[in-house]
């Protein structure tokens, strides 16, 4: 599929899934149920990988009011792990990382993106992420073979890239180089943002579990 089909087949979807969202938080009642369901799947998730002894350092994000995990996300992520670490946009349309330290560490840093992030510098990518043993993603949908739609900006891509070429050199840094393997990747969106296939090219990541209201799924 070539660049511009590719770049429309995207918007439309997101304009489909944005619009769906809208409605579905119009049922408050259902909204905050879905949301609890899926942050309890993510918490039995993050207890069912721990391993006696180890530290469980995972990567995750704060959600928005429209967004899967809203309101509830946050918890379940930093109940069940020993390190969590949140995004922070840059210039570049890249994330740097600061470890999470209870609500008063975050603030919304940009109006134009009123989104909670850690109030500190943070570390890059590359230094992040390879360390870690577990990324959760935010998704507007997600295919059957893990394949995500992301809002457009290209953030979390940009970062997984990033990622995967430190774990693939070993040579950037101390904490790279320490690291064994790519963290697994798990998307969270809602069940029916579940999709056959979601437009896509190689610059996509694609996440090796997703997690739903309804429970969680392996990529195969």
């Amino acid at each position: 599929m070539s660049s511009f089909p590719l770049a429309t087949a995207k918007t439309e979807l997101r304009n489909k899934h944005r619009q769906a969202r809208q409605l579905a938080a119009h049922d408050r009642d259902t909204w905050r149920k879905s949301n609890a369901a899926l942050s309890h799947n993510v918490a039995e998730f993050l207890k069912s990988i721990r391993c006696p002894g180890q530290p469980l350092r995972v990567a995750g994000y704060v959600p928005l009011d429209d967004e899967p995990g809203a309101g509830t996300l946050l918890n379940a992520l930093e109940s069940h792990t020993d390190e969590l670490w949140l995004p922070i946009c840059q210039p570049g349309f890249r994330l740097s990382w600061s470890q999470y330290d209870g609500p008063d560490s975050l603030a919304v840093r940009n109006p134009r993106l009123p989104i909670l992030e850690p109030r500190g510098e943070g570390i890059s990518s590359t230094e992040c992420l390879p360390t870690l043993d577990l990324i959760v993603l935010p998704a507007l949908a997600i295919d059957h073979a893990g394949y995500r739609l992301g809002k457009g900006a290209g953030f979390y891509d940009r970062a997984i890239a990033e990622a995967w070429t430190a774990c693939s050199s070993n040579t950037s840094s101390s904490a790279v180089t320490s690291a064994k393997a790519m963290p697994e990747l798990v998307g969270v969106v809602f069940s029916t943002e579940v999709r056959p296939l979601v437009p896509h090219d190689e610059r996509d990541c694609a996440v090796n579990k997703i997690i739903t209201e309804i429970g969680i799924t392996t990529i195969s």
